[in-house]
């Protein structure tokens, strides 16, 4: 069985990707426990067919070659699928094929599809090209799964139906489905099954069971050392090994470090090690019985929060866990000795930070192209010590050390800064080495066009009421545009005439801020200044009456023999982010009764009223914060004190 233990860094994607690539392989056996025929199911669920969605057939090779089906359960979105045979595959990914495979008649094929579904998948290969059946139970299906030894590599994953794996289909197929989905030499059939992974990468091959690494043992152990004690700031550096103590040859070995500080190196005296999605990872070729590999990894312990990874707070000072996993191919005859947990304890750092301030540019500032010059001023100072150096970078690009034009106050000059975003970083370090770093807000470099919106106005108020928004937008250009739209919205402004475009809005939350794009045809982009305004939506009105106990609608079917009437008018907003109520009044034949002009929570206060026999009507009225009002019907009662 391949051993995916020390996979559990990586994330399965369930959702089809637009391409998946598969190829064909002669390979090991996939083994599940005896338990699994407790869960077996007479019936299965009903399967799509992926390859004839589109009501095409597979593209099979002259000889009817080829994968003929590609069946799932979960679909979400419809969508073509071809399937192609490969010419050329990347050397790299078939020079990693494992131990014992080698690629089948140069069987490769690429399945392109933009359908969306969910595992498990049941895929099927016909291949009457394989002459002998000596030759046919050799062949094995294998796909590639992401490598956490190596994130820009493979780990090929055996997905072949036979007798020594069919347990794991009665999990999703009832007894006789599963036995035929067993290899089938007359028809010359293999069928592949994923239950977890979407195949990305699949291959068609001989195998050689004499060398094919999952038969074998190997107890791969690790070891190592790091500080009990830290300040923070400081470099942390462990010194691990891991070895084989046997009985067979390990290969493709894999070393995983989680998360704790921040990586600095790391360093093996064979294979490589990377740093992908916060982890450090190294992968070593092979290492013979009583073989060992040194590894020499460096962290920074940074200052001030959790360093992140888990910490424990028994002590005043926190103690980090580092940890460190180590596996092989092999069988591991000791697993226990496959992580190593390192424990160290961090002190805070006496020596207080630099402290900086950007003042420009502003989050969010625009700068007209081409060659833009971008005036980059801030403040930077060292409450115990002071400021030794100061860098300033466009992300990684460095743009030099600033100039110090007063007390504490810096101010660099980025000349001919591209079109486009950019983020500023500042490194201030101090007298004794302690260093911050203070990252901007975007700010972006405008193309050649002139883009603003002209309608609605900055600061106006909109009651757009049930209907759209209509948003106009002004876009010029030396260069022909070919999309001008808001940003954040999904669709593209439409031509008016006059250089004006027009796009409408359902929906835009209080306030509402806009900003116009425009693009022109060699991709350049150009932003307008943001628009904010407010749309008005009345509150939600409703006007009652108190019985003494419990508020009541009115009943205006008959009269109301009351000398005294408790009214309550409330008014409420109608979304999320719409205005608070600051004002509720009530109503009488068009003359004021109540007023609140701080209701609680939308709700005006008790309003006594002592009518004179005789008809009114009555109607509740709300003013939000933005001025939009709102009014409850118009309530028809008839009054009888006697």
């Amino acid at each position: 069985m391949i051993d995916i233990m020390y996979l559990t860094e990586v994330t399965t994607v369930f959702l089809k990707l637009p391409i998946a690539v598969f190829v064909v392989l002669l390979g090991a056996s996939l083994f599940l426990s005896s338990d699994a025929l407790c869960s077996a199911q007479e019936t299965s669920p009903q399967w799509i067919e992926l390859l004839t969605m589109n009501g095409e057939r597979p593209n099979l090779s002259p000889i009817g070659e080829g994968v003929t089906s590609y069946k799932i359960t979960e679909l979400f979105q419809r969508g073509t699928t071809r399937v192609s045979l490969l010419n050329e595959l990347d050397p790299r990914l078939i020079s990693d094929l494992p131990i014992g495979y080698t690629v089948f008649n140069n069987l490769i094929y690429s399945v392109k599809t933009d359908a969306v579904f969910v595992g498990p998948a049941d895929i099927s290969f016909k291949l009457p090209s394989v002459k002998t059946k000596e030759t046919f139970d050799r062949l094995r299906i294998l796909y590639a799964h992401h490598d956490s030894g190596d994130p820009l590599g493979p780990k090929w994953i055996d997905a072949t139906v036979d007798d020594d794996n069919v347990v794991h289909l009665l999990r999703t197929f009832s007894q006789a489905e599963s036995k035929q989905r067993l290899r089938n030499f007359d028809l010359r059939t293999l069928h592949a099954f994923a239950e977890q992974d979407e195949p990305g990468l699949l291959v068609v091959a001989l195998w050689d069971p004499t060398k094919v690494r999952e038969k074998f043992t190997a107890d791969v152990a690790i070891s190592g050392t790091g500080p009990s004690q830290v300040t923070e700031g400081r470099f942390v550096k462990y010194e691990l090994k891991v070895t084989n103590n046997g009985p067979d040859t390990a290969t493709d070995i894999r070393l995983s470090a989680y998360p704790a500080f921040e990586f600095v190196s790391a360093d093996a005296s064979q294979g490589k090690c990377v740093m992908a999605g916060q982890n450090v990872y190294c992968k070593f070729p092979a290492l013979e019985k009583g073989g060992a590999v040194d590894v020499k990894m460096v962290f920074r312990c940074p200052w001030g929060g959790n360093p992140g990874g888990p910490v424990s707070y028994e002590k005043e000072n926190p103690s980090v866990l580092k940890a460190f996993a180590a596996g092989a191919t092999e069988k591991d005859s000791l697993p226990e000795n496959n992580e190593l947990r390192l424990m160290t304890e961090v002190f805070r750092d006496a020596n207080k930070g630099p402290v900086v301030e950007l003042t420009t540019p502003a989050p969010l500032q625009l700068f007209q192209g081409p060659a833009a010059t971008i005036p980059i001023r801030f403040k930077a100072s060292d409450p115990d010590g002071f400021i030794k150096k100061v860098e300033v970078f466009d992300e990684k690009k460095s743009l030099g050390e600033p100039t110090l034009r007063s007390d504490g106050e810096y101010e660099l000059l980025y000349e001919n800064a591209s079109f486009g975003s950019h983020w500023l970083r500042i490194i201030a370090t101090d007298n004794l080495g302690r260093f911050e770093t203070v990252e901007s807000l975007e700010f972006f470099v405008n193309g050649l066009a002139k883009v603003e919106i002209t309608n609605p106005k900055a600061g106006s108020k909109v009651d757009k009421g049930k209907g759209e928004l209509a948003v106009t937008i002004h876009a010029t250009s030396t260069t022909p545009l070919k999309k001008v739209s808001l940003d954040f919205w999904q669709s593209n402004a439409t031509p008016v005439g006059n250089d004006d475009y027009v796009i409408k809005l359902k929906n835009c939350v209080r306030p509402c801020r806009l900003q116009a794009i425009a693009i022109d045809q060699n991709n350049v982009e150009t932003r307008s200044e943001v628009v904010e305004f407010t749309i008005l939506n009345p509150p939600a009105t409703t006007l009652s009456w108190l019985d003494g106990e419990s508020l009541r609608d009115f009943d205006t079917s008959k009269p109301m023999k009351v000398s005294e009437l408790v009214l309550v008018g409330a008014g409420e907003r109608k979304e999320f982010y719409g205005a608070n109520v600051k004002k509720v009044e009530i109503f009488a034949n068009g003359e004021l009764l109540c007023a609140d002009e701080s209701p609680v929570f939308g709700v005006g206060e008790e309003c006594h009223w002592r009518p004179r026999p005789g008809k009114y009507k009555l109607q509740a009225v709300a003013t939000d914060a933005d001025g939009a009002v709102g009014k409850s019907a118009l309530i028809e009662v008839i009054i009888d004190t006697r």
